[in-house]
């Protein structure tokens, strides 16, 4: 299944190249777990306090905030994209070839069982760097401060939770196709 893939569409015929690893992982972190993913956050964050535009959030607070949303971000992501990145994989929209000598190949494969390290592991990169950012920036953070500041902390978040489900995933296929 390397090399191109061949699908028609109305009669005329398309030709995708099966990507490389790398280039799979930078366009789905990067873009889809990590941009797309801190927008959709903020906007929720801001929908949720929409009645109350005067609230301030202090430093406890705003680690306990980003903390959950780490939490709850690395094990819903998880649940998402272990079917999606299979899902590639029998496609051949990229090819398998992560690192299988990985700390990462360490974690559990099953789809439950991984979401419980990856959801740890966010919330605490979630709750360190929330605690660095408190010491610098000027607090209390606004309603729109700290939507744009969760936004941007989903955003890190969610591409290193979809990094480690990604190539996890990967290395499990890899496995199974040996």
């Amino acid at each position: 299944m390397l090399g191109k893939k061949h699908a028609t569409r109305g009669g005329s015929s398309m030709a995708a190249e099966t990507k490389e690893y790398k280039s799979y992982l930078a366009n789905k972190c990067v873009i889809g777990y990590g941009i797309i993913n801190g927008i959709v956050n903020a906007a929720i964050f801001f929908g949720m306090n929409a009645s109350n535009p005067d609230v301030t959030f202090a430093a406890g607070k705003i680690i306990e905030e980003i903390v959950m949303t780490g939490a709850l971000l690395g094990l819903i992501l998880t649940w998402c994209v272990v079917p999606l990145t299979k899902m590639d994989l029998k496609k051949g929209v990229y090819k398998a070839d992560a690192d299988c000598n990985s700390i990462i190949a360490k974690l559990p494969g099953g789809t439950v069982t991984l979401s419980i390290p990856v959801g740890i592991i966010a919330a605490l990169i979630a709750g360190a760097l929330a605690w660095v950012f408190t010491l610098v920036l000027p607090l209390p953070l606004t309603r729109t401060s700290m939507m744009v500041f969760k936004g941007c902390m989903c955003a890190i978040v969610g591409l290193v939770s979809g990094f480690i489900v990604v190539t996890r995933t990967t290395i499990g296929f890899e496995l199974e196709a040996k």
